[in-house]
């Protein structure tokens, strides 16, 4: 009996391992599936590659698959945003917030995690702007300890962009300390051969053409987006809408709050 219980422990653990490692597998799949949703602004393929990897982290409780849930609950209420449903993404920032939060308690020293509980409460300053001096030091403090830990990750780069643009100056934020950061996580992305079908590459490089047409450099922003379609001709959110926008000297910088 006690030779049975142990071939059956043991198959089980087998199974639990190969079903982990399938689904782990399966991220890149799911990543390019992300990819495509960016590229097409189609949410609802976003939706369902999130939903798969809700699906794989319920049944295996995988960290690894966790981190990659957490992140693309942070794209799509980043999507949501910038197509103006702020309601749907207000819907969703709960479960992302506890997702990334469990990831913190899982991982403290992890600064990718931190700096993405960092970005959770950067869309709470842009959905709810009322409370921006609660959550602006919140946010400050993940960053802030993300960008403490060795091995610093683009990740944690694109947050301090993120940070320094969207946050009141009066508690830190800097346009052009937003630039600064997000041409160093460009770099770093292209060192680390991280910019292919990737749609965080992607998303910074818009990110800092917003952020020179914010800071007046209208030039700059022009060849940083046109960059971004030489690498995808076909990306919806710059071809059809910033891109011919900023063509006719229609600013492109994107507030949430009162900057002064």
């Amino acid at each position: 009996m006690k030779t049975r219980n142990y071939i059956t422990a043991l198959m089980l653990g087998l199974l639990i391992n190969i079903t982990a490692s399938a689904s782990i597998n399966n991220i890149e799949s799911i990543h390019l599936k992300l990819y495509k949703a960016y590229i097409s602004n189609n949410t609802a393929l976003w939706l369902t590659g999130m939903n798969e990897l809700e699906l794989s982290y319920n049944k295996t409780k995988n960290p690894i698959i966790l981190f990659e849930l957490a992140r693309s609950q942070y794209g799509y209420i980043g999507l949501l945003i910038d197509r103006q449903e702020f309601e749907k993404a207000k819907s969703i920032l709960p479960k992302a917030e506890k997702n990334v939060q469990d990831l913190v308690k899982q991982a403290p020293g992890s600064a990718d995690a931190n700096a993405l509980l960092a970005g959770i409460y950067g869309f709470k300053i842009m959905l709810y702007p009322g409370y921006v001096m609660i959550n602006g030091p919140k946010g400050k403090n993940y960053i802030e300890k993300a960008s403490s830990i060795k091995n610093i990750t683009p990740s944690v780069i694109i947050e301090l962009g993120n940070y320094a643009y969207h946050t009141p100056s009066i508690l830190g934020g800097s346009i052009e300390n937003a630039i600064s950061y997000y041409k160093k996580a460009i770099k770093l992305l292209e060192l680390k051969n991280q910019d292919k079908n990737n749609w965080q590459y992607l998303n910074t490089l818009i990110w800092l053409a917003i952020s020179y047409d914010k800071n007046g450099q209208t030039e700059q922003a022009i060849s940083v987006l046109q960059i971004v379609l030489k690498k995808e001709p076909d990306l919806v959110y710059v071809k059809n809408e910033l891109y011919p926008k900023i063509l006719k000297n229609e600013s492109i910088g994107k507030t949430y709050y009162s900057m002064k």
